[in-house]
């Protein structure tokens, strides 16, 4: 036994502890690093250097490169998102050096002039002199601005003015001219930094924030956020990858008085992470909050109108008119308190958080959760919106079959506005806020005997409060053959948890142990909402 002993102690003093030791260091080192590399300030990307490449296997079509004029092999080579220049693999080089990408500051009191870059036109391209087709031609012909996006023949080239008016959706952009740049230096390096805005003295000047995160969807989010940087300041296009909602807000605040347009590129998790980061910095006036859906059930994508998925084929010229034309709206932002009761002799710390769509506890809550943890695991290597449709269908059927969560009326009691609901057999309750649940399915307002049903609203300081009996239920729902089980409207509500349960919050899920959940009003979002009559 002795001897034992002895070789444990040898092997704790001379392997485990310096390990360990070594990971520690590892781990504070990383940490120190991340903290010293962190900004919160927009990034801005200095453009005298280099252009903004990207492969070229992005391009809808083949391409002449700019500087050697050769027809560039599909899927070979690289283009600027920012200005639209091309350039093979050994022009790249050469094309940095020769080309001017497109300014994002600019000092020049002088009118801004138009940025011509050749050939490589988009189908179906017009002159805007002569009004006839343009870059039909063979090799590198023609020209576009890659500021107003007009295109001209070469030889119509000299009868457009040279100023250049920023195209039909000036009012959504930032000009150079308005973005003031500073040089810092943080703890490790130098960079350039956004220390001003100024407004360009247009009438409705409403500037826009693309907002997107290049590892969101099948790639959907860096298509996105390069076809926004061809239309616009590239500097007010972030990447959510890189740089917090908070550091992205800056334009807001810069901005002092002049409303703001922020586009979020995501789904529902994204969003709500935005309207978290605004609420949080009290920006006045806050800004105006459009969607563009690329997650999985977009809910709060439906219910504004801003549709239920994203079509690889969209335009984002369209959806610049789109925001232009929608009305503004106000949607109820609710504060949900955990408050853990004593376990294993400890209290736990409350939490709070904030919800915009809705609540769920039960098997709606569990099939979120399995499905989490599968997108999290190392194994789940191809991201698309069919295999999470059928990664959600195949964890739904297994409860369908397991029934974990039969008679969840025993493990809880609801509360609304202070007084105990009386709850019938059932697996989950959802807590609504909008009218569109589970990607799509409005709860609410199902069922024969809707006209004696209260109005729902997303705007009315209260919530509406929904059981459902099954996992087979919830499937009978998604296809409209039932109707749920209405408890009632409240402008708070309050849910006891006697035993560990799965509780979702706008598709974010976790394993809650006994706790209050209190979920009371805090106070408004301010939104877009797009409907067609608006146009």
């Amino acid at each position: 036994m002795w001897p034992l002993l002895f070789f444990w102690d040898a092997g704790l003093m001379n392997v485990f502890l310096p390990t360990l030791t070594v990971i520690l260091i590892f781990i504070f080192t990383i940490n120190i690093i991340k903290h010293l590399t962190s900004d919160l300030h927009i990034p801005i990307r200095d453009t005298s250097k280099q252009h903004n490449w990207h492969h070229a296997k992005l391009l809808s079509k083949p391409c002449y490169c700019n500087v050697c004029e050769a027809l560039m092999v599909t899927g070979e080579g690289a283009y600027c998102d920012c200005c639209g220049v091309c350039a093979d693999r050994g022009c790249i080089k050469p094309a940095d050096q020769k080309i001017k990408c497109k300014v994002i500051s600019s000092s020049d009191k002088d009118p801004m002039k138009h940025h011509w870059v050749k050939g490589n036109l988009p189908l179906g391209a017009c002159c805007y002199i002569c009004v006839e087709d343009c870059g039909s031609e063979y090799g590198l012909v023609d020209w576009m601005c890659c500021w107003c996006q007009r295109t001209v023949h070469s030889q119509c080239h000299i009868h457009i003015d040279e100023v250049c008016d920023f195209g039909p959706y000036r009012n959504q952009m930032i000009p150079p001219s308005c973005v003031i740049l500073t040089k810092k230096r943080n703890s490790i390096r130098k960079k350039l930094q956004l220390r001003a805005v100024k407004s360009p003295g247009w009438k409705n000047w409403t500037p826009i924030i693309v907002l997107a995160n290049r590892k969101s969807g099948n790639n959907d989010g860096d298509i996105i956020l390069s076809l926004f940087r061809r239309l616009l300041n590239p500097a007010q296009v972030v990447d959510l990858a890189d740089h917090s909602p908070e550091a992205a807000l800056e334009w807001c605040s810069l901005l002092g008085e002049v409303r703001t347009t922020v586009l979020v590129a995501g789904g529902d998790g994204t969003v709500g992470w935005v309207l978290n980061a605004v609420n949080k910095l009290q920006l006045k006036p806050g800004p105006a909050v459009a969607i563009l859906p690329i997650g999985t059930g977009n809910d709060l994508s439906r219910v504004l109108g801003w549709g239920k998925e994203y079509h690889p084929d969209f335009d984002p010229v369209s959806v610049l008119e789109q925001v232009q034309n929608a009305q503004l709206v106000h949607l109820d932002r609710w504060n949900i308190e955990v408050r853990p009761y004593r376990h294993l002799g400890i209290y736990l710390p409350v939490r709070n958080m904030f919800m915009y769509n809705y609540l769920s506890v039960g098997v709606d809550a569990q099939v979120t959760l399995d499905f989490h943890r599968a997108r999290e695991s190392p194994f789940y290597i191809i991201s698309s919106r069919l295999i999470n449709k059928m990664l959600y269908l195949t964890y739904g059927t297994q409860q369908v079959m397991e029934r974990e969560f039969r008679d969840l009326d025993q493990r809880l009691e609801l509360y609304l506005d202070g007084v105990r609901a009386e709850l019938p057999s059932i697996e989950s309750i959802v807590v609504l806020n909008i009218p569109s649940w589970g990607a799509g399915v409005d709860l609410w307002n199902m069922g024969a005997d809707i006209e004696s049903v209260p109005t729902q609203s997303y705007s009315d300081n209260k919530l509406e409060v929904v059981a459902l009996y099954s996992s087979f239920h919830i499937a009978q729902l998604q296809v409209g053959l039932s109707q749920p089980h209405r408890v009632g409207q409240a402008s708070s509500v309050q849910i006891k948890l006697k035993a560990m349960t799965p509780v979702q919050v706008d598709g974010e899920p976790w394993e809650q142990h006994p706790a209050d959940l209190n979920i009371t009003f805090h106070n408004q979002a301010t939104l877009l909402r797009y409907t067609e009559e608006a146009e």
